[in-house]
């Protein structure tokens, strides 16, 4: 089903350059414009405290992002198979799962989702157009964002814990 799926959204890919620009352009810099309205939203209702918190566990996030690609080493699905479409011209050589680019938008949406559900409704929105491009452009599985959001919710929810702990 995995590879079902991956297909079926790497085959967006190559029907029109305007919307590949579209793709790579959301898979690969879209996370800065989230990481930039993170912190605009957050400077604005005077939680910097939380955008620092909200950095830290990326940061944690991150280096499991790297333990468990050290440990369970997977292949980027243009490099295991042949006809996926690699737009971004990623090496073969980083692990594929879990999705890096996934798991630094999620734990920033569920930081402010954690304060705000209608605002951070909207950044899980984006969170979920970077993760679908990286299936578009042929750089993760569907599993690697399966497994980005799950270590994202978990790092930012022991990080709102230990948040509401401080109050």
């Amino acid at each position: 089903m995995d590879i079902e799926i991956l297909k079926y959204f790497n085959d967006l890919a190559l029907k029109s350059e305007y919307l590949d620009a579209l793709f790579i352009f959301i898979a690969v810099y879209f996370v800065f414009i989230l990481a930039f309205f993170h912190f605009l939203y957050l400077r604005k209702i005077g939680k910097i405290n939380i955008w620092l918190r909200s950095w830290l566990a990326v940061g944690v996030a991150y280096v499991l992002k790297k333990v468990i690609g050290m440990v369970y080493f997977r292949l980027r699905p243009f490099a295991a198979m042949e006809g996926i479409n690699n737009l971004i011209g990623k090496s073969a050589h980083e692990a594929s799962f879990p999705s890096g680019h996934t798991i630094i938008a999620f734990t920033l949406a569920f930081s402010i989702f954690w304060l705000n559900k209608k605002w951070g409704s909207l950044f899980l929105v984006g969170a979920f157009l970077v993760a679908v491009s990286r299936i578009i452009v042929g750089v993760h599985y569907p599993t690697d964002i399966l497994g980005g959001i799950a270590i994202a919710f978990l790092v930012s929810l022991i990080f709102k814990s230990r948040r509401l702990d401080k109050r």
